[in-house]
């Protein structure tokens, strides 16, 4: 399968622990009542008055409130506190909703040209109805102290069990500006409610404090896809931009990422967006994605079959650039981010793969500092190993944090093998069963944080904290001269090793890497691998989040070993037996795991997390067909089995049939594009010039879509769902004199080339595609020439790590990394440019030939800019991509 989508269907084991209805710890704080809602649709009375936060929350403040559907104007009236001169703002009148049965709609306004550090008085309504009169505080300069909260998950009972720590909280911490909410306020998104209960719980503190949140998944629960949420909530419009692009001479793939990006852009408004608060970037994201699908589709979406974008990619891939942007960008001294799937699960089975591939680098190569999410119902906080320092209990990197604040909890991922060390992080802290809230207060050189017990909702605790305990403590330092540090509670804090401030030579004009140009479909043998140890190398697939490749063994007898290979190293890094011999083997993202076809027609499906390898996710499970491929359709939760006699069935997600089509004899194996649901198909015909590959359309009553004669023994296939190219293996076929080998279908320009020389093997028993770096590994079931052969498709330079931003004392050196790749192999080097007006030269640094740049850093180069360029030449022609530029900036020594 060649694009991944973020959960699966197929569930074998419950990963829930349900609430008790009696908590072994009560807090002291009386439950909170609903919110009042409107009676009718001509009620005018403001409900629901929320505060958010502009853009600059020093100069502009958000406003948001809630009637009956008739009520089709609406004011802010508001005046510096202790003056007598109302101003008065129009209000937007938002779409009508119903809520609990009545017709009702929301009316939004901010006002701006408001005085930093400056009380305000304001109420809201109209003519006929206005609520009462509340207080806010706009924000401050840079460096002055402030606290806010910060919630996970609340969700469900949030009357009973939600509002007691609300009002926890906010006696620990009575001087928070405002929460920050990682996702999953209610249970269901469209439910008014649950909504009223949320407000009942803020109520006295949304009308006076900023709101800042996240989606979750449950916000788009009952078809709601966030309507509900960006009625109830104005957010900054300062999220990801589509580019806007002429269609003209496009293919069909390339005309629809346009119409993708464009609706996503719409989508992912007010939940994708930053607010700058006194010298802290606050960053919400928007982490959910496959509930997202129907609001990122657009209604007009250009056909597309082959070589089509992965709307999920896409919305992963928009926020990625942009969340780079604004933290390259970023004018504070601290940034925060807070989205709800968190890039390291703390619960166990789950693992956000394609979130923490897209997500995680960036946030350590710009250094975040804070990382707020939720999701997994319990408590964890961590940091990547390697930001970890050589002294015990000080880290110097981002802090990732998992918490829930509601009662309703998930069971915990073991400590010592989880989604954090498999995957080269630390947990510090975690604590399941428990329910808490996070206070956090920023400083000019500091952020000191404290995560809280504020209840434990059932008898299965394993933190022996009291309620109203600290949980949790650190502080994250930044001092002028850019040191970090992330201290434990009680450790010492290193003093800074110089007094001179970061000059004002700031990173906003940072240039953008640059995308790699388009070459000519055309591929070489690039290497092999000989590290498989399987008797007769067969099956295979590749993990496209860490490129690694997994390999069967072809054989009739044995157990299915199955080993995974490290392309890198060439290394066998891990392997396990899956019961029986093998048919195919296939990687699904939705579980990290391989779907497992045995010879005998059985179908099993097995993990390959590191911690995990080979742990079976779903048992062997008897079809009573002679299945020989499958696959698994995750945007519609079905399973599609290819069967000898050319009849693919597909089941429901409870593994019951609900439909077949013959597809033509022959068929030997199958994959599934799930962004479209072309089922691409090839046959194993005993002569040459037969239907080797056909293309049908699942969506549309199995309709085919194309056809293409192949030579005999086309056994074998993975599919660049990407670029539109399959690869299809040849086995031996008796009498061919052109056994084994690998043909190349360009699935748009309709094209076949065919690769049999024996150093492409000449029986081959798997094929394997990494479409991110254009490679297809291919497993010779002889050994000739050797276990696997790898061949490349030629791409010019593409960035895979631009450098970032850097802080140096003078005397020391700064270093920048940066990481590229291509086919042929690229070559890299660096150009620098001085900070001067009007200067857009950039001049190369003799002798800077890696990937890292060191840098003697002094005053005469303080605020220059570096990138790096890679280059490689296919069929003669030199093609070179750029880097992002980063911007180096010197402070003198202490």
């Amino acid at each position: 399968m060649g694009n991944p989508r973020t959960r699966s269907r197929l569930h074998p084991r419950s990963a829930i622990a349900a609430a008790a209805t009696v908590a072994v710890a009560l807090t002291p704080f009386a439950a909170a009542g609903p919110a009042s809602a409107a009676t009718d649709a001509a009620d005018a009375t403001p409900q629901h008055v929320v505060l958010t936060p502009a853009e600059h929350a020093d100069t502009a403040q958000s406003f948001t409130w809630q009637t009956g559907s008739k009520v089709k104007d609406g004011q802010v009236h508001f005046r510096k506190a202790g003056t007598k001169r109302w101003e008065v703002a129009n209000a937007r009148v938002n779409e009508e909703l119903v809520s609990s049965g009545v017709p009702t709609r929301t009316h939004s306004a901010t006002v701006d040209r408001l005085k930093p550090g400056t009380q305000y008085e304001y109420y809201v309504g109209n003519a006929a109805k206005v609520s009462g009169t509340y207080k806010f505080t706009t924000a401050g300069k840079a460096g002055d102290p402030f606290s806010f909260i910060y919630f996970g998950d609340a969700q469900n009972d949030i009357g009973a069990k939600w509002s007691p720590v609300v009002a926890q909280a906010f006696q620990r911490f009575p001087d928070a500006v405002g929460t920050v909410n990682a996702g999953d306020l209610v249970d269901v998104g469209s439910d008014n409610g649950l909504w009223n209960e949320w407000f009942g719980a803020m109520d006295g503190y949304s009308q006076t404090r900023n709101v800042i949140a996240a989606p979750g998944n449950h916000e788009y629960k009952n078809a709601d896809v966030l309507r509900t949420w960006k009625s109830n909530f104005e957010f900054p419009g300062d999220g990801p931009v589509a580019t806007t692009k002429s269609t003209k001479g496009m293919t069909d793939g390339e005309k629809q990422k346009v119409a993708y990006e464009k609706q996503i852009q719409i989508a992912l408004a007010e939940t994708a967006y930053y607010t700058d608060y006194q010298g802290v970037r606050f960053i919400s994201l928007n982490a959910t994605r496959s509930e997202a699908l129907e609001l990122m589709t657009p209604k007009d979406l250009p056909e597309c079959h082959v070589a089509c974008p992965n709307p999920i990619e896409l919305w992963l891939d928009m926020q990625r650039k942009w969340l780079d942007s604004v933290l390259r960008n970023n004018p504070n001294k601290w940034a925060i981010a807070v989205f709800h799937q968190p890039v390291f699960s703390g619960s166990e089975g789950r693992d956000e793969a394609d979130l923490r591939a897209a997500w995680l680098p960036v946030f350590e190569r710009d250094d975040i500092d804070l990382a707020l999410m939720g999701h997994d119902h319990n408590y964890v906080r961590g940091y990547v190993d390697a930001d970890k320092t050589d002294t015990p209990g000080m880290t110097t990197g981002p802090v990732y944090a998992i918490s829930v604040s509601g009662p309703k909890y998930y069971e915990p991922a073991p400590q010592d093998d989880n989604t954090w060390t498999q995957n080269g992080a630390t947990q510090v802290v975690h604590a399941a069963h428990t329910s808490t809230f996070q206070g956090i207060k920023v400083t000019k050189d500091q952020i000191h944080y404290e995560s809280v017990v504020a209840a434990k909702w059932d008898d299965k605790s394993d933190t022996d904290v009291p309620v109203g305990g600290t949980l949790d403590s650190f502080t994250i330092t930044k001092y002028d001269d850019g040191e970090k540090y992330v201290t434990e509670a009680g450790m010492p804090i290193p003093k800074p090793k110089s007094t001179d401030k970061v000059s004002g030579k700031r990173t906003e004009d940072e240039a953008a890497a640059q995308e790699p140009a388009e070459v000519p479909l055309g591929h070489e043998r690039v290497g092999t691998l000989t590290a498989p140890t399987v008797a007769k190398p067969g099956p295979t697939t590749v993990n496209p989040t860490n490129g690694a490749v997994y390999v069967a063994d072809g054989t009739s007898t044995g157990k299915g070993r199955v080993e995974a290979v490290d392309p890198k190293t060439g290394k066998v890094t891990g392997s396990f037996e899956a019961g029986a011999p093998i048919k195919d083997l296939t990687y699904d993202p939705a579980f990290n795991g391989v779907l497992v076809v045995y010879q005998d027609g059985r179908i099993a499906s097995f993990l390959v997390a590191p911690g995990n390898f080979g742990a079976p996710y779903i048992p062997p499970i008897e079809t009573g067909m002679k299945v020989v491929s499958t696959q698994y359709d995750s945007l519609t939760g079905q399973v599609f089995l290819g069967l000898a006699d050319g009849t693919v069935v597909w089941l429901d997600d409870e593994f019951k049939p609900v439909g077949q089509a013959n597809v033509g004899a022959g068929l030997s194996a199958i994959r599934i594009d799930d962004a479209t649901g072309t089922l691409y198909v090839t046959y194993d015909n005993a002569t040459d010039g037969q239907p080797g590959l056909r293309l049908f359309d699942t969506r549309n009553g199995m309709r085919k879509l194309a056809e293409y004669k192949l030579d005999a023994g086309a056994a074998f296939l993975d599919v660049d769902m990407k670029v539109g190219v399959a690869y299809v293996g040849h086995a031996p076929v008796a009498g061919d004199a052109r056994n084994g080998g690998l043909s190349i279908v360009d699935l748009l320009g309709a094209k076949v080339t065919r690769f049999d020389k024996p150093e492409f093997g000449t029986s081959i028993g798997g094929v394997g595609v990494d479409s991110g770096k254009g490679l297809v590994y291919l497993a010779s079931a002889d050994r000739s020439p050797a276990a696997m052969i790898v061949v490349g498709r030629k791409q010019a330079p593409s960035i895979d790590q631009s450098p970032v931003a850097r802080i140096a004392i003078a005397g020391e050196t700064a270093i920048f990394d940066a990481s590229g790749h291509g086919m042929p192999n690229v070559t890299v080097t660096w150009e620098m440019r001085k900070r001067a007006p009007g200067n857009d030269k950039w001049t190369p640094i003799r002798g800077a030939t890696s990937d890292v740049l060191k840098v003697a850093a002094s005053k005469s180069v303080d605020g220059t800019q570096y990138r790096a360029v890679y280059t490689n030449t296919i069929d003669g022609k030199v093609y070179s991509t750029r880097s992002a530029s980063a911007t180096l900036r010197v402070v003198g020594k202490k």
